[in-house]
């Protein structure tokens, strides 16, 4: 199916999906970072032969670097020839020197963003090169990566009932909390947006929090989402309050130890 990619405080709006037995069934429903904590960011503003039109992420992704400490901060890459760095069962996967998403706790990436029906993709700089959901599997191998953000318009698009479906293969491996947009997100005030969401992790607010009123605060326009899962569904919205300091202290649930998805929208 072809993808289509888009360039790019009301009310949260709160939805889960409880997970059984391989089944999805939709249910209505203050302190700073330490050097501890292994950060890596990959950001791209411009793509090959423009088979996709950018939009200037970098200065949100230098601003965040500035506020968390470069120190902390293993690398800062850009998206040329990225792809194999995000799929599970490749070497570059869980390599520093190649960027790879699964060799540090936290993961912050600004691209262009799509979705079909199946799974949510990632633009690369090279032309018609993508990163699939489909064939992610994060926090299974290597540093185990616990976080990933994802300046990125659509890719947790969740309305159409599909999210589980596109992104099941990717928290299977582990990953704690997933942060997105399920909507556009707009390029403007990159600066202050990157700067906000680590200043305000590292004063102590909730990692989901911090993202949804560092994007609001940019442009109150934007279409966020913070997506977990849990054991159950108390455990689920439990676990979405996680703060860096202690994000990494809730245990990892792989596969059948998911019992429920839950996210928040911000429209």
């Amino acid at each position: 199916m072809k993808t289509t990619f888009f360039a790019s405080l009301s009310g949260a709006i709160r939805n889960a999906l409880i997970v059984m037995a391989g089944i999805t069934t939709l249910a209505m429903c203050a302190l700073p970072a330490t050097a501890a904590i292994q950060y890596g960011v990959r950001c791209e503003d411009a793509f090959q032969n423009n088979w996709v039109i950018g939009m200037p992420v970098s200065p949100a992704c230098s601003a965040f670097i500035n506020q968390i400490g470069s120190a902390n901060v293993d690398f800062y890459f850009n998206l040329h020839g990225a792809a194999p760095a995000f799929e599970f069962g490749d070497s570059k996967e869980t390599s520093k020197a190649w960027g790879g998403v699964d060799s540090v706790d936290f993961f912050l990436l600004a691209t262009e963003g799509g979705y079909s029906n199946t799974t949510a993709e990632y633009a690369m700089w090279d032309e018609n090169s993508i990163a699939s959901t489909s064939n992610m599997r994060l926090g299974d191998s290597g540093k185990q990566v616990e976080v990933f953000a994802s300046f990125t318009c659509f890719t947790f698009m969740n309305s159409d009932g599909l999210f589980w479906k596109r992104w099941q293969h990717t928290f299977g491996g582990g990953l704690k909390l997933g942060l997105g947009g399920h909507g556009i997100l707009f390029g403007s005030n990159e600066s202050s947006l990157g700067q906000d969401f680590a200043l305000y992790m590292q004063e102590g607010s909730t990692i989901g929090s911090a993202w949804l009123n560092a994007f609001n605060n940019a442009n109150n326009s934007n279409e966020t989402t913070v997506a977990n899962t849990g054991a159950n569904s108390n455990d689920c919205w439990n676990r979405q309050g996680v703060t860096l300091k202690n994000f990494a202290s809730e245990s990892t649930l792989r596969d059948g130890q998911i019992g429920y998805v839950c996210w928040t929208n911000w429209n």
